[in-house]
């Protein structure tokens, strides 16, 4: 369904301040004419325990989904750090302190779409735990330890049957959820499950990685086997939750329709910053596995980047409302997702990408470059530039810094860093802030007059004009 009905926008179209007929993807504080299902969303809680501030944000973010009637939570696994029985004991804590008893204060139900990730089923065996699998300690406290192990901690913390692949009917709406490891059962059970899920009625499937080249891209870091993509690509009315990567919902890349719907749920533990070829982030080995940041630049802190989405559904559209729990506002307009996908469709990346406006600097603003000293005495030029302002509703994610020979008659580009905004993954109210990039000496041409040019770009790629510097000299 590639646009709304007269009917859809007549009806509840004032909300989204737009006339009647016009096709409307991202707005803010979107309003469908009639709720149908309302579920929260989150990703990638990384519980710890019940002294861990960070956790507070969990407890925070049911809250919000109690205080906004949801009939349903959604947790796209990683939901214990250390895939620890306590961690998990903590986070069904929070669960049945907001619901009790899996209740609203109004007395309703409200379901628990919840499936294990890598953490919670293999965490127990890495980092420092790795040199103590004998220990009878860890071993007690292992949910992965066996799949005895896994099931009874499942049902023990959160009361129900535990089930490598489940279905839930929620409001007359379908949930399936895939638990991590059970990727080879995924087929058979969407095959016998079939009758259910075909129609143009929406259905949820949730499971811990990305189904491959959906959301994100098909570089991101965290995709699957290919399974999910296949077996979803025969329903157009399947819409897929995953987390594991921890990207950030202020990438318009987060919704993708293809043969299907894929949504990514970023984290509500941190903001990634696994993207190769910016350095000031971590690098990618789900993409160019053949570079690597030097330390030059400092990683973006995105320790405060907690985030999940608030989903309503409704006859012709799914809503979704973007949301941080460190200062609990919007991360930007409100998407307006049609239910039935379609590869040439109003979600499709290229057809997003052409419609985008680039950042811009403001006209006056400039780039400074400058020596200064790092690490271990190393000599380095530094350049530093003001924040490129929001375009159109159309962000600055990154930007690129080159340097460039201007001697004689010639201007040439000599070497070419990209960083990530310092604010890529924070709401706009907290945006402005100025960005830096280094280049170590030793890499820029010797004796020359170099010119820094700094170019901000959005989160599709779309290039802005850029500002320079003064001229340097090495």
């Amino acid at each position: 369904m590639e646009c709304f009905t007269r009917r859809f926008f007549l009806g509840g179209c004032a909300s989204f301040g737009a006339l009647a007929g016009r096709r409307i993807f991202a707005v803010p504080n979107a309003t469908l004419p009639k709720v149908n299902l309302r579920f929260g969303v989150v990703s990638d809680v990384h519980v710890r325990d019940d002294k861990d501030h960070d956790d507070k944000a969990f407890k925070q973010a049911l809250t919000y989904f109690r205080d906004k009637g949801v009939d349903a939570v959604l947790i796209a696994g990683d939901i214990a750090d250390r895939g620890r029985i306590s961690q998990l004991q903590y986070a069904a804590a929070a669960w049945y302190s907001v619901f009790p008893d899996d209740k609203a204060p109004d007395g309703r139900h409200v379901e628990k779409l919840f499936v294990y990730g890598n953490h919670d089923v293999l965490a127990w065996k890495w980092g420092a735990d790795a040199a103590r699998q004998g220990d009878p300690a860890l071993i007690a406290d292992a949910i992965g330890y066996s799949p005895e192990s896994i099931a009874k901690t499942w049902e023990k913390c959160f009361r129900e049957k535990y089930e490598p692949i489940w279905i839930k009917d929620v409001r007359g709406y379908k949930f399936i959820g895939r638990h991590w490891g059970h990727n080879d059962k995924l087929e058979a059970f969407v095959a016998a499950h079939a009758g259910e899920l075909k129609g143009s009625r929406p259905f949820f499937y949730t499971q811990h990685d990305h189904p491959r080249n959906t959301c994100i891209g098909a570089w991101a870091w965290g995709y699957d086997d290919g399974t999910s993509t296949r077996v979803f690509s025969a329903f157009p009315n399947c819409v897929a939750f995953s987390g594991h990567s921890h990207y950030t919902l202020t990438d318009e890349r987060t919704v993708w329709q293809g043969a299907f719907t894929s949504i990514n749920t970023s984290s509500l533990r941190y903001t990634s910053l696994d993207y190769a070829f910016r350095e000031n982030a971590a690098g990618n080995p789900y993409g160019y596995k053949g570079w690597k940041p030097d330390g030059t630049n400092a990683r973006v802190p995105t320790t405060d980047g907690k985030q999940g989405m608030l989903v309503e559904v409704g006859d012709e559209a799914i809503v979704i409302h973007r949301r941080e729990f460190t200062w609990g506002e919007s991360l930007g307009d409100d998407w307006v997702v049609p239910i039935l996908a379609r590869d040439n469709g109003p979600f499709n990346f290229a057809k997003r990408a052409a419609k985008r406006k680039a950042p811009a600097f403001e006209p006056d603003a400039r780039a400074k470059a400058e020596a200064v000293v790092g690490k271990g005495g190393e000599k380095l030029v530094e350049v530093s530039f003001p924040a490129a302002h929001t375009v159109d509703k159309c962000r600055v994610f990154e930007y690129e810094v080159a340097a460039t020979v201007v001697d004689d008659d010639v201007e040439m580009a000599a070497v070419t860093r990209r960083v990530m905004a310092p604010d890529f993954f924070l709401p706009e109210s907290k945006c402005g802030k100025a960005g830096t990039c280094r280049f170590r000496l030793a890499d820029l041409p010797p004796k020359a007059h170099l010119r820094f040019t700094v170019t901000p770009i959005e989160c599709f790629g779309k290039k802005g004009a850029p500002i320079t510097s003064g001229v340097f000299e090495t």
